[in-house]
């Protein structure tokens, strides 16, 4: 039996998956942030759940840390390349498309720049449901 160390670990994870890594724990930073950002800038800052974007510092405090916990839950399980993770890439998979579409519809007319929308659109997609497709491509991978 050999003893994997964490350079094979690396190699076998690849660069997408290693990236994908790193903005999952980015993403769980700017989460258990949430509330200093809408202290600091409310009609830009707030957590987005299912459409809804929270207001008030306390939903803030009390449900970004939630998210950052499970953001970095997930880039633990793709990290060390841990087939649980599957099942929560295949949720947050649906859960993005979803979240935007609904936040989209819910908000105010207004301006709303074309390229930022679709930067934005490119990177939440790939980073949720790429990473997801990668995964389920890679399961013989996983342990």
């Amino acid at each position: 039996m050999a003893i994997e160390t964490s350079d094979s670990t690396g190699a076998s994870r690849g660069w997408f998956l290693t990236l994908m890594t790193v903005l999952f724990i980015v993403l769980a930073l700017s989460d258990f942030t949430k509330a200093l950002q809408f202290a600091q800038n409310p009609a830009v800052g707030g957590l987005v759940v299912f459409g809804h974007k929270f207001h008030g510092v306390a939903k803030n405090l009390v449900l970004g840390p939630l998210f950052g916990v499970v953001f970095l839950i997930y880039a633990h399980g793709i990290w060390n390349m841990r087939a649980w993770v599957i099942p929560l890439s295949i949720v947050y998979a649906f859960y993005v498309p979803y979240n935007l579409v609904l936040f989209w519809y819910t908000q105010p007319e207004g301006p709303r720049p074309i390229g930022f929308i679709v930067g934005y659109l490119a990177i939440a997609l790939i980073g949720s449901i790429g990473t997801a497709i990668y995964l389920a491509y890679h399961r013989g991978r996983l342990s």
